[in-house]
């Protein structure tokens, strides 16, 4: 029987930031901290666990590290929710609505959704929580979120499900790419290029909907999962690697990334709302129906 011990939960979040920053100095930065000691509290970590979390330069995670960051993200999320909630009953505040989104609904959609709310009945609040696809579905099964906003989720029986949003995938290549001076391209202009993607496992329904994207333009490219959950800044880093993206998430990637648009005759990337009706509370129901004004009004444009 394995030895029990406790993980402290700052070290868990030390952790996935490291994950989500893709090396020590920028997650140190992001902690607002020194990056040794960030450095020396893991590897005490790691000794404690008797694994490897992260493979050193570059910084990438081991297999263990994403057992061990796919489990944290849920015990954090968890916790976050639990304070957030046990915070609001404090404060009778009953016009809560706990909205679960995606990093690439983050910059654009949940913002605007909030203003609009918020113009609409000020005494509604909306509570975000970033997760990936898989924890944003069990959430909502399990009534930790009400809303849940994303690419490509999947919507189960006996929820409902409003399509917020559809726009063209943009391509991004590193500036220093052969193509970075043109302002689009055809798939077929980047054979022999690698594809990179974020692992599938963060999102296996919009990684698959990519993967089939990618396939319609009737070429074959190497696909290359990003070591970890990179896809803030979409992994692109080599002058022969490009990946897809909708077009208003890549309007807040890096400078030192370029987006062209596609010519190849490409199915949209569409942003998806759904919702559990059966539980749903007044609050619920009146942030659905400003979604729905929203798309009505193509304000997302």
């Amino acid at each position: 029987m394995l030895p029990v011990m406790s993980v402290d939960l700052r070290l868990m979040r030390y952790v996935v930031t490291v994950a989500d920053e893709g090396g020590f100095q920028a997650a140190a930065q992001r902690l607002h901290m020194a990056q040794p000691p960030l450095s020396r509290q893991i590897k005490e970590l790691e000794r404690q666990l008797g694994v490897t979390l992260f493979h050193r330069r570059p910084t990438r995670l081991t297999e263990a590290g994403e057992v061990f960051v796919a489990s944290a993200r849920r015990v954090l999320a968890d916790v976050d929710l639990t304070i957030q909630k046990t915070s609001r009953v404090g404060l009778g505040r009953p016009g809560s609505v706990n909205v679960g989104f995606t990093v690439t609904t983050a910059y654009d959609e949940l913002p605007k959704l909030q203003q609009a709310v918020q113009l609409h009945d000020p005494e509604i609040d909306i509570v975000g929580h970033e997760l990936w696809d898989p924890q944003l579905d069990a959430a909502l099964r399990h009534q930790q979120i009400d809303i849940a906003v994303g690419r490509g989720l999947p919507v189960r029986d006996g929820f409902a499900a409003e399509t917020l949003r559809a726009e063209p995938f943009v391509i991004v290549v590193h500036r220093t790419h052969r193509l970075a001076a043109r302002t689009s391209v055809e798939f077929r202009d980047l054979r022999g290029d690698v594809f990179r993607l974020y692992p599938r496992y963060l999102a296996p329904h919009h990684f698959d909907f990519v993967m089939r994207v990618l396939a319609s333009g009737g070429e074959t490219f190497e696909v290359i999962e990003n070591p970890g959950p990179l896809y803030r800044n979409a992994g692109v880093n080599e002058p022969n690697e490009f990946t897809l993206v909708a077009r208003s998430f890549g309007r807040r990637l890096p400078p030192d990334l370029v987006l062209l648009a596609a010519e190849d005759d490409l199915p949209p990337s569409t942003v998806e709302l759904i919702w559990r009706p059966d539980v749903a509370s007044p609050a619920t129901e009146v942030v659905v129906g400003v979604a729905r004004h929203l798309s009505a009004t193509g304000a997302w444009d």
